[in-house]
């Protein structure tokens, strides 16, 4: 009887230990989340983004944008972390590589997320029509947001309208 109870507790402690383990979040370790947008029909910004678990922003911007060019800023890491749980609510790691619509002339939202080893890419061409769930919407908006891209894309608090200067 105490050999059953002693194998019972190893093993309840066992499987306890491997659970926590495995339920040690995603976002902890080295990540890098990276947003490409590219241009559209009428005056869509095209630019990349890319944030470090580090909290390390690295912005480029090309076209329809106030400043085209690379840029570099710094946000906390307990911010990017917050990203990564979003990420993680959203299943990102799950989602389909790919939402298009059957359109033209619309802006391409690529975003990257690399960790742990693995590579995850979901490209969003009118996503929303094609089944892609609002999470990968409300990810893009809160990529810009906590990169702070605005401070870039916009002009006077405006989208930019022509082509910058070259």
């Amino acid at each position: 009887m105490r050999l059953a109870l002693a194998l019972i507790s190893f093993f309840g402690v066992f499987t306890l230990s491997a659970c926590t383990t495995d339920a040690a979040p995603a976002s902890s370790g080295p990540a890098t989340i990276t947003m490409t947008r590219t241009v559209c029909f009428g005056f869509c910004p095209a630019y990349t983004v890319t944030i470090t678990s580090d909290g390390q922003v690295t912005y480029v911007g090309s076209s329809f944008v106030n400043v085209t060019g690379e840029q570099h800023a710094s946000i906390s890491p307990e911010a990017v972390q917050g990203l990564l749980r979003g990420f993680d609510a959203a299943q990102f790691e799950s989602l389909n590589d790919a939402y298009r619509t059957n359109v033209t002339d619309l802006p391409t939202y690529t975003i990257v997320l690399e960790r742990n080893g693995r590579r995850k890419t979901v490209v969003d061409y009118g996503g929303l029509g094609a089944g892609m769930p609002q999470a990968v919407r409300d990810l893009q908006t809160e990529i810009d947001r906590i990169a702070g891209t605005s401070r870039w894309i916009l002009r006077d608090g405006q989208p930019v309208q022509t082509p910058p200067e070259h």
